[in-house]
């Protein structure tokens, strides 16, 4: 037989827990719709598709027709197929084997009840590979999967071996793994149609069948930017797929969904695959000074034929380390993990033990996780929508099995060091004791909400682009790769860097008054010890194990450093003063011989997601509307500060004992996204200062009260 290509196609699509309805339904209009009624036009090429969880649970509510849609296929003999993977598109590295196992069969049986197949394909979210993984694929009945390309060559494959499916093994479970073209996933929607179908042929074999796969976002078929006039409107996909068309009248090409393929083209051989992600996860996960190294060496070498040959063995950084890249990620895995291990403890015959679940899977959304082009950590309202289902689930199975620990030391964020918890039925506190004794987290249980989901300015290797960013748009239909474009002006001015965690109960010892311009420029003249050092924690009433109810409970935090060559002694004690409220009670003593002059100021941090909105603004004892929380403002001496949240109808007061200075800013950082360079409003910050002068022994006692109540 002469050779021929098969070529499949697999589009993947997804929306994030959390998002927008009108955002998903816009890629529904743009994206899903329209790429589903241009296949069906053409029954002889079969889709292989991919939905999330997410986006399933979101069609079958808006668009039950659209199932239909997606059951008919091309109309023709030949079905469309659709993948399994995990429900709700986790990294599933991430996760417990119970969760893997659970996501997945979870998939599974949506897909048998709504589309009548048993899935046998899955969907790896963003190619995020161990090896490990193999045995707990196939034990949940998967049986072929793609990956990048990159993927293969990493393990020392040449291109020309890349032909078809290969068999992999992990503790004798063995699945089959299609290498994915990098290549075609570049080319695909952004070349000209006679160019991909030219390096289609180019890769006919001259005996046999030659798999291969492009598989990638059904978004770039309407969403990314500027594709739908390119693709529908000037009639790009239809004449890629009358092309295809035409090519299979010719011989040489055949189209068919992943599932043909694996039932009518044997495996090429077998292959053990590193760790691994697409080419671009693994350098978005690295460090960024590393990252901006690493981009210049690959523009300076990439041509070199010298390493051309190992340049596939080079690659970046490990997806588990966005953990350590950005704290704000790690604490999001931490309660997921913390929360994965309650609801595993319950009884699986009690009535809320699947829902807590549900809540728990939904928490588990890759996107907010991590960040490069995509990835959602820098987006507040997809954060904040994982701590909801989260929280939620927490909920559930305090209220099935738990109850509440007024007071526990452990290390919830695997980093070596206990964090300590205070919680009760309504608020749940976290502190930090190795960094600054701060409060990383601060759940209103009510209304299932982290205020304490904050995220802090650093720098991206992509900063370095922003002054050449254009704002606007450009000419023709470009890869988001490619893009270096803004979506408003002035950028460069926000590219300033916290030197701390903008976190809460954030201690400022300084040499002078505090003002707006330090908070903004996230370098204060503060002590680092004092700011960010470790302050030895004791609790009350709990204790790792040691369960307490009610608002039993206290936490102490205290440090001994020097100030300008004086030695100080600062404690906080954390205790909560009704079931909406807690009160830290500060005291600082001079320890030295001198006289010690200087402030002292707490920083409170408080994500409630719109800054320029005009339902959420700032009160305090002189004013019930002190400005948006986009404000910059010194408000001077007040007892009470205040911010309300009129879309939460969260209310939040912090009241100070003696009146302190109020400062406040905003935190804005600079990300980048599938459409440009933009500004991202990210928390709200709040500064009580006090003038400290101590003689020799002498203390200063402050008290700040946080209450919470209703807008």
């Amino acid at each position: 037989m002469a050779g021929r290509v098969r070529f499949v196609c697999l589009l993947h699509s997804h929306q994030p827990v959390g998002n927008f309805d009108h955002v998903i339904e816009e890629a529904y209009r743009m994206s899903y719709l329209p790429y589903a009624e241009a296949f069906a036009r053409h029954p002889h090429i079969p889709l292989t598709n991919h939905f999330s969880g997410c986006l399933l649970e979101w069609l079958e509510e808006k668009h039950p027709e659209y199932f239909a849609r997606l059951r008919e296929g091309g109309g023709g003999e030949r079905a469309w197929e659709t993948m399994g993977g995990g429900f709700y598109e986790p990294i599933l590295t991430m996760l417990p084997r119970r969760d893997r196992l659970g996501q997945i069969g979870m998939m599974a049986d949506y897909i048998e009840k709504h589309f009548g197949t048993l899935p046998r394909g899955m969907w790896l979210a963003e190619r995020v590979w161990e090896p490990a993984l193999v045995s707990d694929l196939a034990d949940a009945g998967a049986r072929y999967l793609t990956l990048d390309d990159s993927h293969f060559r990493a393990a020392g494959l040449r291109d020309e071996e890349l032909v078809g499916a290969y068999v992999t093994e992990d503790q004798g479970r063995k699945i089959q793994v299609y290498p994915a073209s990098e290549r075609l996933r570049y080319m695909i929607p952004y070349a000209k149609v006679e160019e991909v179908v030219g390096y289609l042929r180019s890769l006919v074999p001259a005996h046999g069948e030659r798999v291969v796969c492009y598989a990638d976002d059904g978004e770039k078929f309407g969403v990314w930017p500027k594709t739908y006039k390119h693709v529908y409107t000037d009639g790009w996909l239809e004449n890629l797929l009358c092309a295809l068309d035409h090519a299979q009248g010719e011989g040489w090409l055949v189209c068919s969904t992943l599932s043909e393929a694996f039932d009518e083209v044997a495996p090429v051989g077998r292959v053990y695959l590193p760790e691994n992600s697409y080419r671009e996860m693994t350098e978005w996960a690295l460090p960024a000074p590393t990252l901006a190294a690493y981009e210049r060496a690959a523009h300076d070498v990439k041509d070199d034929p010298r390493l051309s040959p190992i340049l596939p063995l080079v690659k970046g950084g490990n997806w588990r380390s966005f953990r350590v890249k950005y704290p704000e990620g790690g604490r999001l895995y931490a309660k997921m993990m913390e929360i994965s291990e309650k609801v595993d403890g319950l009884n699986q015959k009690q009535k809320l033990a699947a829902l807590a679940q549900r809540h728990l899977f939904r928490g588990q959304c890759n996107c907010p996780y991590w960040h490069g082009v995509f990835g959602g950590m820098y987006l507040p309202h997809l954060r904040s929508a994982i701590y909801r289902q989260l929280i939620e689930s927490e909920k559930l199975a305090d209220e099935s099995k738990y109850g509440f620990d007024a007071c526990v030391a452990q290390d919830f964020d695997f980093d070596g060091a206990e964090e300590v918890k205070l919680a009760n039925p309504h608020l749940a506190l976290y502190f930090h004791p190795g960094r600054g004794g701060h409060l990383y987290e601060f759940d209103l249980r009510t209304i299932a909400f982290n205020v304490g989901d904050t995220f802090s300015r650093r720098y991206e290797a992509y900063h370095d682009k922003v002054a050449r960013a254009v704002v606007g748009d450009g000419a023709g239909a470009a890869s988001i790769h490619e893009m270096v474009k803004a979506k408003e002006a002035g950028l460069e001015a926000l590219l300033q860097y916290d030197s701390y965690l903008r976190e809460s109960l954030v201690d400022h010892l300084s040499p002078r008054a505090l003002t707006t311009g330090d908070l903004l420029s996230g370098q204060p003249p503060s002590d680092p010890g004092f700011l960010q050092g470790v302050y030895e924690p004791h609790i009350e009433g709990g204790g790792k194990g040691k369960k307490a109810k009610g608002a039993d409970g206290a936490v102490h935090l205290s440090r001994t450093g020097y100030f300008h060559g004086r030695s100080v002694t600062v404690s906080k004690t954390i205790a909560f003063t009704g079931k909406d409220a807690f009160e830290v009670v500060y005291e600082i003593t001079h320890d030295g011989r001198d006289a010690m002059e200087g402030f002292f100021g707490v920083e409170m941090n408080y994500a409630l997601l719109a800054g320029d909105a005009h339902d959420r603004y700032y009160y305090h004892d002189g004013s019930d509307n002190a400005g948006k929380l986009a404000t910059v403002a010194d408000l001077g001496q007040r007892t009470c500060v205040g911010l309300k949240d009129h879309w939460l109808g969260v209310a939040l007061s912090l009241r100070a004992e003696p009146p302190a200075q109020a400062l406040v800013s905003p935190v804005k950082t600079v990300s980048q996204s599938e459409g440009g360079f933009e500004s991202v409003y990210q928390c709200s910050s709040v500064l009580m200062q006090w003038p400290l002068n101590l003689a020799p022994g002498e203390s200063l006692r402050l008290t700040l009260t946080q209450e919470t109540g209703r807008a």
